[in-house]
């Protein structure tokens, strides 16, 4: 039987659409999160990540899983993750990224929390095609212009390292301070016994101690001597974390995790949207806490202006 000419070329209309409905109704596409542990700053990450993806309202399935902590159970895990084939991956924190990174070359990976020094700086800093992500350093030079206005009479800013792990940090530190008319106080060691002598002789050679994530420099005996020290001392000492401000260092500065995850999740997307993450640069902190020890402020003489005082978070 033939149909109208009319109603023919409907049903042909109507066919044409339910075939193209079905070419566009694509799977979703797949996310594998992988945590280097159950830590609250990679849970708040995660929770970025999250929001940012439904708030977008993109069709992403999110899947959650933890890096195994033994090596058989690692390696059988990272085999597994190249066959499964996600269309993306993010991981959370170094050691998760590390270990994915170093194994997985075809699929897209976005790294979240994140530090850039030792092994991670070597590896990302000459990152892989297929590798972009958002590091939680907060940028020297914003580090160094803030310290100027705590300290207004900075000229001389200490560092302890060891030149084997921290010279990427050394590198940009020289230009931040050049930046700022300060002088960079280098002080480099190899042990930790190194440490320990050089603390005890920085009264007159620095105006602040500021600090680099460092293993050699910071160990638990160290940490401990360095907090005594510069308190019996004066000196402003920058610890590189808010649990570093509770022991009693002066200061510290952190990102906002929970944001460092949404930036993460945003390089995702880019990347799901056809982006190369070749062509998606890495992400730095742009939302900064200062943390501030009133008590060690006191103890060592230092007035904080009341503005300032406006905008720190506080630990006594």
């Amino acid at each position: 039987m033939r149909l109208p000419k009319g109603r023919a070329f409907l049903l042909l209309s109507l066919t044409l659409l339910v075939v193209g409905a079905s070419a566009r109704s694509d799977p979703p596409k797949t996310v594998l999160v992988v945590k280097s542990r159950n830590l609250v700053p990679y849970n708040q990450a995660v929770g970025g990540l999250k929001k940012t993806f439904a708030s977008r309202e993109v069709d992403v399935q999110i899947r959650e899983v933890e890096l195994p902590s033994e090596p058989m159970k690692e390696e059988l895990f990272l085999r597994t993750l190249e066959k499964s084939q996600p269309d993306l991956v993010v991981t959370v924190g170094t050691q998760a990224t590390l270990s994915v990174v170093r194994h997985i070359k075809r699929t897209p990976v976005v790294f979240s929390l994140v530090l850039f020094s030792g092994e991670s700086e070597s590896l990302l800093q000459k990152r892989p095609p297929n590798v972009t992500g958002a590091a939680m350093d907060i940028p020297i030079n914003l580090q160094f212009q803030r310290l100027h206005e705590i300290i207004p009479d900075l000229k001389r800013i200490g560092v302890i390292f060891n030149p084997a792990n921290s010279m990427g940090e050394i590198e940009q530190a020289r230009r931040a301070a050049r930046e700022s008319s300060l002088t960079l106080v280098e002080i480099p060691v190899t042990s930790e016994s190194e440490v320990l002598e050089q603390a005890e002789g920085l009264k007159g050679r620095v105006d602040v101690l500021w600090s680099v994530a460092d293993s050699t420099v910071f160990t638990p005996r160290s940490v401990d001597s360095i907090l005594l020290l510069t308190l019996r001392d004066g000196i402003p000492f920058v610890g590189l974390s808010p649990s570093f401000v509770k022991a009693g260092a002066l200061l510290s500065f952190s990102c906002d995790y929970e944001d460092v995850g949404s930036q993460s999740a945003e390089q995702a997307l880019e990347i799901l949207a056809g982006k190369s993450p070749a062509e998606v640069s890495v992400a730095f902190p742009r939302r900064v806490s200062l943390f501030l020890n009133l008590n060690t402020a006191r103890a060592i003489h230092l007035e904080i202006s009341q503005k300032l005082q406006s905008q720190v978070e506080f630990m006594r």
